[in-house]
């Protein structure tokens, strides 16, 4: 039963008494769905002398209000917008009374959510009830469950329980906490719309259900968002890794390509099955150079020519995609770059490496050191005139 409006309302009361009176429902109600005591809010209406509402208040009332909204999601958002919309037009300071506190309160639980870059919807939607729910509603309820040896999965154990029919001992107790699940529901309802909300009333904040930290390696205290959603796509492509670059004042990602093509013969061969994390001489992390599935198919089908391959062909390689541990895997595989001793580029890719990932971080930091040139490493072409001439010329004496 909704009660006539008296003149005895207090000035912020009237603002509860219009939301009540569009969207409906009785005070008795509303105070059940906020896990309270039937007359609740009898005191904010006729008695509040304050200036503002405590921000938990304005959250729980108004997810009260969403809650008790009987349509499907998508109708109940309208619904409830247009209960508030009727309401603003009544002159009351809807946006700077409630909304806002409502928003700080739901922001405010949101920080001091725990491993959330870990945890999926479900797991973070019971830690924000932790965190949003009042404290000793929260604690008593896990006590109970504990006490009736019950299982804690979710907030609807109790109310399985009363479905079941199954017998109940302390029923004062059981009522008790059967209102506190009454109450994760209205915020579970709530927390989605409050999302939207937060994304129109507070668009800079960064939220922790939103953006995932990502660590930079080899910088101890790099770390920097990416959002949720694209984290999980990449997840669930066959993309094998990419590369995050900084420039103009962005990241910009780039994506390594998923193996769409036949594998080529020298990974196969490859009998290494650990991830490679560490260089082999220096003993620092390994910070692959990524290259693109045409630079891989370029390495692919020159060494599928084995002994046909040209000294210019093998010259162009080393010199495009010098410190790629795909080609640094193409030559050690292949029996014609072994027969002819040239097998083995570790040393030389280690260094490509290492130099790449010294000028990234150079860059990221922002040193204003003048870089160290460093010459040009020698060609391939340069280190045939050391090992492979004088093999041919050995050859043709022995011929």
């Amino acid at each position: 039963m909704i009660r006539k409006k008296s003149n005895k309302i207090s000035k912020l009361g009237t603002i509860l008494w219009e939301l009540l009176k569009e969207s409906k429902i009785s005070q008795a109600v509303a105070s059940k769905n906020m896990g309270q005591y039937e007359n609740y809010l009898t005191n904010y209406i006729y008695k509040y002398k304050l200036d503002i509402f405590p921000r938990s208040f304005c959250y729980n009332f108004l997810s009260s209000i969403y809650h008790s909204i009987k349509r499907d999601k998508e109708n109940k958002n309208r619904v409830f917008s247009e209960i508030l919309d009727r309401v603003k037009e009544k002159k009351l300071d809807l946006l700077k009374i409630l909304i806002l506190p409502a928003l700080d309160h739901h922001i405010a639980a949101l920080t001091k959510l725990k491993d959330n870059d870990l945890l999926e919807t479900s797991n973070l939607l019971e830690n924000y009830i932790s965190e949003v729910a009042p404290k000793e509603k929260y604690y008593e309820y896990l006590s109970f469950l504990s006490e009736m040896d019950c299982e804690n999965e979710g907030f609807d154990n109790l109310n399985n329980i009363r479905l079941r029919g199954d017998p109940i001992l302390d029923k004062v107790r059981f009522n008790r906490n059967l209102e506190f699940e009454n109450l994760v529901k209205s915020i579970k309802d709530f927390f989605y719309l409050c999302e939207k909300l937060r994304l129109k009333a507070v668009p800079n904040f960064y939220s922790p259900t939103d953006y995932q930290k990502i660590k930079i390696n080899n910088i101890e205290e790099g770390t920097f968002l990416v959002k949720k959603n694209y984290v999980k796509q990449l997840k669930q492509s066959d993309k094998i890794g990419g590369e995050f670059s900084w420039n103009s004042g962005k990241f910009s990602f780039s994506e390594n390509s998923g193996n769409d093509y036949e594998i080529p013969e020298f990974l196969l061969k490859n009998d290494s099955k650990k991830i490679k994390n560490k260089e082999n001489l220096s003993g620092l992390p390994f910070v692959d150079i990524p290259i693109t599935k045409e630079q891989k198919k370029e390495i692919d089908d020159i060494m599928a020519k084995e002994d046909k391959i040209r000294l210019i062909e093998i010259d162009t390689l080393v010199n495009k995609y010098r410190g790629s541990y795909y080609l640094e895997l193409a030559f050690k595989n292949s029996s014609y770059m072994n027969e002819l001793g040239l097998g083995d580029f570790s040393g030389t890719f280690e260094e490509a490496r290492l130099v790449a990932l010294n000028k990234r971080i150079n860059y990221f930091i922002g040193s204003n050191k003048q870089e160290e040139k460093i010459s040009k490493e020698e060609t391939f072409t340069s280190l045939f005139d050391d090992i492979i001439i004088p093999n041919i010329k050995e050859r043709k004496k022995i011929a």
